[in-house]
């Protein structure tokens, strides 16, 4: 099967373990409401599909990461709920539809991003793993996203507007609020699936190159495409005076930045012991997300 269709039904598995969910756990409420809409909004689904090729990458099972792919999809719609909002970004579209605080009011979508939070770790702590595991996997979600990772990055990128920063600056920016949840979606799966030691410190460092790529690209998005095309404003970072990788080494620089990111985490998972056929996927993964920019 090629990569593109092996990543589709991987999709499809989480979309219909998200629906199963959504539709046990539904409570009527308002809020409810607000955080269905925004974690059915689509998109490529790339966290928890990462999460399960870690875990297949050193031999577990698909199946077995579900949990932990959606708590850590939940952590990210938060995190984009809460970018959308008049205070931080100020977003009319998230992915060609309204953005949660302009279908539902700011109020709730301030609600919504934190339940989800909630959601995540209740997700988790109900999950059929082993004690061991899930209280590691719910340690380092937390370690990730809080005032040392996620949160961190997303304060540091808000400081960062219209001033000056140097190329450090902007790759701490991007390797907090985008790699670690990479790093988190990878560690995951490694954890899950009962990797070695190695094997899940060289799937984190493919979490953290593919994340600086990922970002890279999206900031040269921002440039040159259109709303039509992302789903959202674009030039909008460009406006904000935003710390992005173009504005420190302009959009050729960038290519190249995320070029390197994409070859050293495909370099990662060189001389690790693991599924030969997952690893061709990651490194495909990797690769073609280049072509975004193209």
């Amino acid at each position: 099967m090629e990569t593109d269709a092996i990543l589709a039904q991987k999709k499809a598995i989480f979309e219909d373990f998200l629906d199963a969910y959504l539709r046990q756990n539904d409570n009527g409420s308002g809020i409810f409401k607000a955080c269905a809409y925004s974690l059915t909004a689509g998109g490529k689904r790339i966290r928890p599909i990462l999460t399960m090729l870690a875990c297949e990458m050193v031999g577990g099972e698909t199946k077995n990461c579900l949990h932990a792919g959606l708590a850590i999809e939940m952590i990210h719609t938060f995190s984009l709920i809460h970018d959308d909002l008049p205070a931080i970004d100020n977003d009319d579209l998230r992915r060609g539809r309204p953005t949660c605080h302009k279908r539902f009011g700011e109020a709730s979508a301030i609600l919504a991003g934190d339940g989800l939070i909630f959601l995540a770790l209740s997700v988790l702590s109900s999950s059929p793993y082993p004690l061991d595991v899930k209280n590691d996997i719910i340690k380092e979600l937390a370690c990730t996203c809080g005032i040392n990772g996620l949160i961190l990055g997303e304060h540091q990128d808000i400081m960062a507007e219209g001033g000056k920063t140097s190329l450090e600056e902007v790759n701490e920016i991007h390797r907090l609020k985008t790699s670690r949840l990479f790093e988190l979606s990878m560690y995951a799966g490694a954890k899950i699936g009962d990797g070695t030691k190695m094997q899940i410190n060289a799937l984190v460092n493919y979490g953290t190159n593919f994340g600086l790529a990922f970002q890279a690209i999206d900031d040269i998005l921002d440039i040159s495409s259109n709303e039509t095309t992302l789903g959202k404003a674009s030039q909008k970072d460009d406006i904000k005076g935003k710390a992005t990788i173009v504005k420190a080494l302009g959009l050729d620089g960038a290519l190249q930045r995320a070029r390197d990111a994409a070859h050293k985490a495909i370099l990662a998972l060189y001389g690790i012991p693991g599924d030969i056929k997952t690893a061709h996927i990651l490194e495909e993964l990797a690769q073609n997300m280049l072509e975004r920019a193209r």
